[in-house]
């Protein structure tokens, strides 16, 4: 048996397709819990209506929700998804048929987002993953659940980056697991761009060793903001779409930077990480 943990925080719009997505897969030995992170829309009256464990938490990141669910889940591997993916039917068959002998995890091998037609999710890019970046993917998709506690689970203080824990902290990469197949979306509008690079620009604050360093933490995080537009004007004149303007290109790559920025300096000046 292995055990699907999905943190949900203001996921009304896609758990259900993602839930739906999951009912499909071939490998049926399987449970599903949801870890909700202080939803203040429907997500858990749409969970309610399927067959899975819902635990409600409070607002403190996905990191620390997928925990949780990782100490209540009764399955020998963990299968850590988001709410706003779907899958290939054959999806967690192939993810875990490596984990076997040494192998403790595993990550797959194609990530594609499904809603570029939309013009903010395409300039955030269509593949996610596949052979040419996933040698580089540290993300556990899923894990043996012995060693997953072993070393302690995610660490939230990475906020973004919270399931890349064991890249951090132990250098450890998972296997690519072939012919695993998932979808993605991503963000569509520039309200929820910023929210994303806002979070991603939090994170940075453990990844990179520049931000670690005392003073250099504070002087580089307020250099970026003199610096990011004219990487904002070089990333909308690289972009290619002719249906897609260049002020809607400059626009999104404005409010992007600004979002990495915002973050970055409240993770270094207030230790803030939410997303």
């Amino acid at each position: 048996m292995i055990s699907v943990v999905i943190p949900t925080y203001n996921e009304e719009k896609d758990i259900k397709g993602c839930l739906e997505s999951l009912r499909k897969q071939s490998f049926k030995d399987f449970e599903i819990i949801v870890v909700d992170d202080g939803s203040t829309d429907k997500t858990t009256e749409i969970v309610k209506k399927y067959k899975v464990k819902l635990i409600k938490g409070e607002h403190k990141g996905p990191g620390f929700s997928r925990n949780i669910g990782a100490r209540e889940a009764k399955g020998e591997i963990l299968i850590f998804i988001d709410a706003d993916m779907s899958f290939h039917k054959e999806y967690l068959k192939n993810l875990i048929a490596p984990i076997k002998g040494e192998v403790i995890g595993t990550t797959h091998d194609y990530e594609v987002a499904v809603n570029t037609k939309n013009k903010w999710s395409f300039l955030w890019g269509k593949i996610r993953v596949d052979e040419n970046n996933v040698k580089d993917v540290p993300i556990f998709r899923a894990i043996r659940k012995d060693k997953f506690l072993e070393m302690g689970g995610f660490d939230p203080k990475y906020s973004y980056a919270d399931d890349q824990t064991f890249w951090f902290k132990y250098k450890i990469k998972p296997v690519i697991a072939k012919n695993s197949t998932c979808y993605h979306k991503n963000p569509e509008s520039l309200k929820s761009t910023f929210k994303q690079a806002r979070w991603i620009g939090a994170s940075w604050k453990e990844r990179y060793l520049i931000f670690k360093i005392p003073i250099l933490n504070y002087l580089t995080s307020i250099l970026f903001f003199p610096v990011f537009p004219f990487f904002a004007i070089a990333r909308a004149f690289s972009k290619k779409r002719e249906d897609i303007s260049f002020s809607d290109k400059l626009s999104f790559y404005l409010v992007k930077f600004l979002g990495f920025g915002n973050g970055l300096l409240r993770a270094v000046y207030l230790s803030k990480f939410e997303k």
